[in-house]
């Protein structure tokens, strides 16, 4: 496997393209703000020979979502989520607007549903489904077992931290126990990647939460 991350739009949210050698690729949480961010995306796949075949989102807070619309008309797909999200694809533009921030377009949907235990396939590679509620009710993360790597979306963060469960669809003592019976279980060499802030891994994780 093969990735790139981008920073995107102003909270920052990571945005990542993965890839293997067959040229075939998916976007993951394409969070691209406006019109630079979303032709910085394009021009990335369009440099490496990519063919996008799935736009995958970990959950459907808006700053995961804001680009899903770009990607969808540029690469002829429909985005990929968890059906527990459905509330967020709904209100999308009202959650935004009460932060105060424009909404850039028109808001997304959710277009195909995964489900914990879905496989998305692409090229060689091969991304399972694990359901995470907690920081939202359709929290998902990818796992590729073969390369050992994790898009954890917010569920699981560098050094301790952890997705906020403060907004629609939260629960804290859900979230503890995704990360606890989900998460933790993976080969402690596991590779995270989050929807925000830097990599990490499960081992360090564990013991930063002390399990």
């Amino acid at each position: 496997m093969r990735l790139q991350v981008f920073e995107f739009n102003m909270l920052p949210t990571n945005t990542y393209v993965v890839w293997d050698d067959s040229g075939k690729a998916a976007v993951i949480d394409p969070g691209c703000y406006g019109p630079a961010e979303q032709q910085e995306l394009a021009r990335f796949v369009d440099s490496e020979g990519l063919t996008v075949r799935h736009i995958l989102c970990t959950h459907f807070h808006f700053d995961h979502v804001f680009g899903v619309p770009f990607a969808e008309a540029q690469w002829g797909l429909t985005c990929e989520a968890h059906g527990g999200d459905s509330w967020w694809a709904e209100h999308n533009a009202d959650e935004v607007r009460a932060f105060g921030i424009p909404y850039p377009g028109t808001p997304p949907s959710i277009g195909k549903l995964l489900a914990d235990g879905d496989v998305v396939r692409f090229g060689q590679t091969e991304l399972r489904c694990i359901h995470t509620p907690g920081h939202s009710k359709g929290s998902i993360c990818f796992y590729d077992a073969a390369d050992g790597v994790l898009f954890a979306g917010d569920t699981l963060f560098a050094y301790g931290g952890m997705g906020r469960t403060d907004l629609h669809g939260g629960d804290y003592g859900e979230l503890i126990h995704s990360i606890r019976t989900r998460l933790f279980t993976l080969p402690e060499t596991t590779v995270v990647y989050p929807g925000h802030g830097p990599s990490t891994t499960i081992r360090t994780e564990r013991m930063f939460h002390n399990l």
